[in-house]
């Protein structure tokens, strides 16, 4: 059996359309449709139901569709580590993050383009946590820079690498910003602004929140993080985030909490059983030294470091 209908039944499988897939891959509809034939001929079972205009997946074609998916992986791992092999470092990452943790990546990023130039990455960003854990569950991710969710999925591996604490996040300009720590019980005597309910961040809040028996009404809720930060940098409302959350945001101040805060921690999301590639290796290596000082810094009381600066560590590839 070729390769080339695994990959076409693949596709066709994902958008469920003759028109789209041939579009996709960049061939004719009757040239798809012939290839699908020929692969149900060689099996001996229909892959695809045809209902009207419509198509759908048998049962048996869903069966297919994870050996189909892990064989074509299979093969381009092989490819993938021939060549690296000859210390030619080719091909393309797929990387999931929040945007919190984007500087922390982007550092990576900068140190492993400049020694692997010839490597392709593919960024994907989101602002919810649970939205990567969906990515890497149906392997469109090779694997998320992220939060660890208390309820990540049994399909997805989560290693811890480092830890940040919660902090009253401020405006420089803010009252709050120069004070050396902040309680929680002075939170309702300035306007506060919070992520979305059903953000993950968010909930780790209120579980604080709920554990010292204060309650908060904000004024404001976002499902945004960029947009918190720009309502921030007004100077009138304060919030509760991450305390990474201002390394690439000098004007805004992390002042941290009196109470005993819940740690956010910081790990890669990938998808159980998943083998990567000896570049993809190369890349969480640089990922490791950065993350090592990022615990190293925290531990260490590091806070006005250059790393919650936004500048590059002293780590390298």
């Amino acid at each position: 059996m070729e390769l080339t209908p695994l990959k076409y039944f693949v596709k066709l499988a994902d958008v469920l359309s003759f028109t789209e897939a041939s579009k996709e891959l960049f061939i004719t509809q009757s040239t798809l449709s012939l290839s699908i034939k020929q692969l149900e001929e060689e099996l001996g079972v229909t892959l695809f139901d045809r209902i009207g205009k419509k198509i759908y997946l048998t049962d048996a074609g869903r069966d297919f569709l994870d050996c189909s998916r892990k064989a074509i992986e299979e093969v381009a791992y092989g490819v993938q580590h021939l060549k690296e092999m000859q210390h030619v470092y080719t091909g393309k990452i797929k990387i999931g993050v929040i945007y919190s943790l984007f500087p922390l990546l982007n550092i990576c990023v900068l140190k492993f383009t400049k020694a692997f130039p010839k490597a392709e990455l593919s960024i994907v960003y989101s602002h919810s946590v649970l939205e990567l854990v969906e990515l890497i569950n149906s392997n469109k991710l090779d694997f998320a820079l992220s939060y660890n969710p208390q309820d990540v999925s049994a399909l997805t591996e989560s290693t811890e690498y480092a830890c940040m604490p919660l902090c009253v996040i401020a405006h420089e300009t803010h009252p709050v910003a120069i004070r050396k720590h902040f309680s929680l019980s002075d939170l309702n005597e300035f306007p506060v602004i919070f992520l979305d309910k059903e953000l993950y961040t968010r909930k780790v809040i209120d579980r604080m929140l709920a554990q010292y028996r204060i309650k908060v009404k904000p004024q404001i809720e976002v499902n945004s993080t960029p947009l918190l930060l720009d309502m921030l940098r007004t100077g009138h409302w304060i919030s509760i985030l991450p305390q990474d959350m201002t390394v690439s945001s000098p004007d805004l101040k992390a002042v941290p909490i009196k109470e005993k805060t819940e740690m956010m921690h910081i790990s890669l999301l990938s998808l159980k059983g998943k083998r990567h590639s000896l570049l993809t290796e190369k890349f969480l290596e640089v990922l490791r030294q950065e993350t090592q000082e990022i615990e190293e810094h925290r531990v260490a009381g590091g806070k006005d470091s250059d790393l919650f600066e936004g500048k590059p560590t002293g780590g390298g590839a």
